[in-house]
């Protein structure tokens, strides 16, 4: 089984890998075998040093301990001295005079302080922590200091304090309560200030045979119940004998005092750890139960360690001196082993570069030589094979040549042809198109498009599927569809492949001239028929309508004045008058208006058309906004059909609209760099249905109830189209609807000219 598919070394050549891989075998077992040799021995010396330590540090503690104790009893000895509480009572009644000073400082002086060497000052501090007198007057302690640590009936130790600028000495204080000679209450304390220096030295001296040897970096530490320390080199230790004990001058070299900012904590010096400075080191540590403070002995590891890192560098030594041997001793297996190999990897190069003359001459019996016949071999029937390759790859160049040839030609057919040609792949992929396609092609790369459908076998006038269906390789149809403002016929079929997977062929040809020309024909023969009826109709009711008209206002000019019978001819008139307007649009719209050619002013038509208006809508409450944009509102025209047109467009917003809350908005503005001019009516009436919009503009369509002709917007269409424009509905939603009038800036002579029509003609439909 293949463990490893990849060399990881496969980029280095042979003749550095091999020697490279026996010398790291080396290494490693060198490696591991040394690893485990160190271990096992790393773990009892480690705990030699910690079980020597804290022997160490036991008894240390002890001895310091028992030097704190004594201390603190003669401090008690101190604070039972009746003169000291007698002279203390007096001064802190109030009684503070020379003759109490005198005495009792020289008592201390001369009594007291020289029975202890370690003590070095003597004051008496008030219940309140201030200073009634000392020996030295603050010169190695400052009751300040201690204030803070007052308070309780027990003796304690301050915090140790580091040395002021009078002294380079380190000191704490004992502070013992001074009581009344009749130990009734507490007057004051007694501070005894300790000279550190002077007790390690002192006990140094006197235990000096329990301080072991030690050339390695080794501290002795005092932490107090704040965290300060005081760090005593074991060195400094050593120094301190009876013939040297230490002259106080030249106290406390080597000895540093820690504030509490730079808290030691001996927890954490515990065991092998590493200090601030970075050092591993190891320690342990020990209560000093009479002050309330820690003993810490802390011992440089590395030179703890020093003999285990000789034996690490000898075997390191050990292991390169065995990967120089073995380097020396590969050169036979170099030699006969990787220089074959890099002459068969030079041949193999050659014979990648097309050089197949390279043969080569290793004659060993050994599987190397066994590969080295066999290169010889695969190169002949290489040189052969090639030969036979560079004669097929001529012919194949001679057949593409004809088939690029034959492909040009069909590119060159395809895309001159005036119909689209699309071909699909077996999975829906336009692999081939033309010009003429470009439309539809945009259509079927959406495939969430919808087309509209004027004649499909499957689909309505409005589908979704119709995109999906074109693309489907399994389904041919025919269809008529409108693609941006074209029609056009699409017949597809299918195109079997050589893997026997199906495509498809699309052909669509633009059919948009050919369905405007059959639209227009029939427009034309339904004008033609209309036309002809109008004429009938005309004739056949112009004369009763008259007759009917004349003896109405006849018998209108017979009646009496208080006759009821008025209404009714009223009724007759205005009925007849009906007829007669409806028999004119008929006409109207029967021949195709010509306008006047005349220069007329845009805005002026539209005032005139509102005030043609007013008089109709006079109740109603509707408001009319007027946005005209265009400085210039001169064009050619017909003034009275361009009224006309305008006063049934408005005629239909005011018909629509509330009579309380209606809105009607006119804007003109110019389209195509000022060649063409648009007027914009909008209201806000209830709008017109999807299904009636195809409709509004084809002859008698009317969604009136009663009084329409369907006559109104076809006829101003064709007015807007016969002055060279057109007539759109732009928007048809509820609350908004909008007409757009476009009329083109044309000279006279563009226009066709007809006599002047002084007939103004209205229609009008409901929307």
């Amino acid at each position: 089984m293949n463990w490893i598919p990849k060399d990881p070394l496969a980029k280095i050549d042979i003749r550095h890998k091999l020697p490279l891989g026996f010398v790291c075998l080396y290494l490693v077992v060198f490696g591991i075998g040394g690893y485990f040799v160190i271990n096992s021995v790393y773990a009892p010396l480690n705990q030699e040093i910690l079980l020597r330590l804290q022997s160490e540090s036991l008894a240390q503690a002890t001895i310091f301990d028992k030097k704190l104790e004594m201390l603190a009893r003669r401090s008690e000895d101190f604070a039972s001295d009746g003169f000291i509480r007698t002279q203390t009572a007096n001064l802190v009644n109030e009684l503070a005079e020379a003759r109490f000073l005198g005495p009792l400082q020289k008592h201390l002086l001369v009594n007291k302080l020289p029975l202890v060497a370690e003590f070095i000052d003597l004051q008496i501090l008030d219940l309140d922590g201030n200073k009634v007198i000392g020996v030295h007057e603050n010169r190695y302690l400052d009751a300040q200091r201690i204030q803070p640590e007052l308070g309780g009936g027990q003796q304690q130790f301050s915090s140790i304090v580091a040395p002021m600028d009078e002294t380079n000495v380190p000191t704490t204080a004992i502070i013992t309560p001074l009581w009344d000679i009749e130990m009734v209450r507490r007057i004051g304390y007694l501070v005894c200030v300790v000279n550190l220096i002077s007790v390690i030295n002192t006990t140094a001296l006197d235990y000096g045979e329990s301080i072991s040897e030690s050339t390695m970096e080794k501290y002795l530490t005092f932490v107090d119940q704040k965290g300060g320390a005081l760090e005593v080199p074991w060195w400094y230790l050593k120094l301190i004998t009876p013939a040297r004990p230490g002259p106080h001058d030249e106290e406390g070299v080597g000895v540093k005092v820690i504030p509490p900012r730079d808290a030691v904590k001996p927890a954490l010096h515990a065991g092998r750890h590493a200090c601030q400075n970075g050092k591993d080191m190891f320690g342990q540590s020990y209560p000093l139960k009479s002050a309330g403070w820690r003993t810490l002995i802390e011992l440089d590891a590395a030179d703890a360690l020093m003999p285990l890192s000789v034996l690490e560098g000898k075997l390191l030594g050990v292991a390169l001196v065995v990967a120089l041997t073995t380097l020396v001793l590969l050169f036979f297996p170099i030699q006969y082993l990787v220089r074959p190999l890099g002459e068969l990897q030079r041949m193999a190069f050659r014979i990648k570069e097309g050089d197949f003359s390279q043969r080569n001459e290793i004659e060993s019996e050994d599987e190397i030589g066994h590969l080295a016949r066999t290169f010889n071999l695969m190169t002949d029937a290489i040189e052969e094979r090639t030969t036979r390759l560079e004669r097929t790859a001529a012919d194949l160049k001679n057949r593409e040549g004809e088939l690029r040839v034959q492909h040009n030609r069909l590119q060159a057919v395809v895309h001159s042809m005036r119909d689209g040609l699309i071909l699909l792949n077996h999975r829906s992929e336009i692999v081939l198109s033309n010009q003429a396609a470009k439309p539809i092609v945009l259509k079927l790369s959406d495939l969430e498009d919808t087309l509209r459908i004027s004649k499909c076998e499957l689909h309505d006038a409005e589908s979704g599927e119709c995109v999906n269906c074109l693309l489907n390789t399994q389904q041919t149809t025919s269809c008529e569809l409108h693609v941006n403002d074209g029609i056009y016929e699409v017949i597809s079929s299918k195109l079997p492949s050589l893997n026997g997977a199906s495509g498809k062929v699309l052909v669509a040809r633009d059919i948009t001239e050919r369905e405007r020309m059959n639209s227009q024909q029939a427009h034309q023969e339904r004008l033609a028929v209309l036309g002809r009826t109008a004429a009938v109709v005309a004739h056949e009711m112009n004369n009763p309508l008259a007759a009917i008209s004349m003896y109405n206002q006849m018998m209108e000019e017979e009646l009496p004045e208080s006759s009821s019978f008025h209404e009714h001819v009223n009724v007759i008139s205005r009925n007849t008058q009906t007829c007669q307007r409806i028999i004119r649009e008929l006409l109207d719209y029967a021949r195709t208006p010509l306008p006047r050619a005349e220069e007329v002013d845009l805005h002026e038509i539209l005032h005139d058309a509102f005030r043609l208006l007013i008089p109709l809508y006079s109740k109603k409450k509707i408001s009319i906004e007027e946005n005209f944009e265009i400085e210039n509102a001169g064009l050619w025209g017909d003034a009275t059909h361009l009224q006309q047109v305008f006063v049934n467009l408005l005629d239909n917003a005011m018909q629509s609209v509330d009579s309380d809350s209606g809105w009607i908005s006119l804007t003109t503005g110019e389209l195509l760099e000022t060649t063409q001019v648009f007027v914009d009516i909008q209201d806000n009436g209830p709008g017109i249905e999807k299904a009636n919009k195809k409709e509004i503009f084809e002859p008698f369509f009317t969604t009136k109830s009663s009084g329409g002709t369907g006559l109104g917007l076809p006829t101003a269409k064709r007015i807007i189209n016969a002055h060279g424009g057109d007539l759109l509905l732009l928007s048809s939603l509820k609350g908004e609807t909008i007409f757009r009038v476009i009329l083109p800036r044309r000279s006279k002579q563009k226009l066709k000219l007809q006599e002047p029509n002084t007939q103004s003609r209205t229609a009008s439909v409901n929307r």
